[in-house]
């Protein structure tokens, strides 16, 4: 399977002001320093920059391809047959589309067609056929089955209707400031020690972010 991004986050996971806050600078000369060290802190996490945390950060649009609905595992709290999407947590699927057997590309209609699994929980969610019916045959070729889905942390809006509220992880937020601090006091992406030798960051703030991370 191939996940491509289609849209990249346009909102920030942390603002420029709350940046300053935390390395406590109260000047402007250092904005665009301070700017390009946070968004390098975010792309070591997020997937849209090629991060690890396995977990999108903010809103962004993805594809996934398959050869076909049979082609992806399913873990053992999923039925048989769904098919688990990358970077919660999600926020929609856009569309689900199929190359048949004919060559001949169709759509699947949410609930007619498929439904959502694990909505609202901090796991993988995953699609699947309704129940007790079966994915429909497709043509066994690359990307037969595109799913394309958003998915990421919204920014806080409190005159939504209803409210949004931003439930980003704390931890995780915490981690991209000490990651800036860090980048930001010593110019380097890690601290020194006293013999002025660049070491990782301590184990404890990589433990930080450890219970947000997907694996797989």
């Amino acid at each position: 399977m191939t996940a491509i991004l289609i849209t990249a986050p346009d909102t920030d996971v942390l603002t420029r002001d709350e940046v300053k806050r935390h390395l406590r600078v109260d000047f402007d000369d250092d904005n665009d320093v301070i700017d390009g060290m946070t968004q390098a802190a975010v792309d070591q996490l997020d997937p849209a920059g090629g991060g690890w945390l396995g977990r999108a950060l903010r809103p962004q649009t993805w594809e996934l391809q398959l050869a076909g609905f049979w082609q992806a595992d399913c873990p053992h709290d999923y039925p048989l047959g769904a098919i688990v999407l990358p970077y919660p947590p999600l926020i929609s699927i856009d569309s689900v589309s199929y190359v048949d057997s004919a060559g001949v590309t169709q759509a699947l209609a949410s609930v007619s067609g498929y439904r959502v699994l694990g909505q609202g929980s901090l796991k993988r969610q995953a699609i699947a056929p309704p129940f007790g019916q079966s994915w429909p045959a497709t043509r066994n070729d690359a990307a037969s089955v595109k799913i394309r889905f958003t998915c990421g942390y919204p920014v806080a809006n409190p005159d939504a209707d209803p409210a949004v509220v931003d439930r980003l992880p704390a931890p995780v937020k915490a981690w991209l400031k000490l990651y800036i601090g860090g980048l930001y006091q010593n110019r380097e992406s890690f601290v020194s020690d006293s013999r002025q030798q660049v070491v990782e960051l301590p184990a404890h703030i990589m433990q930080m972010i450890s219970t947000s991370r997907i694996y797989g």
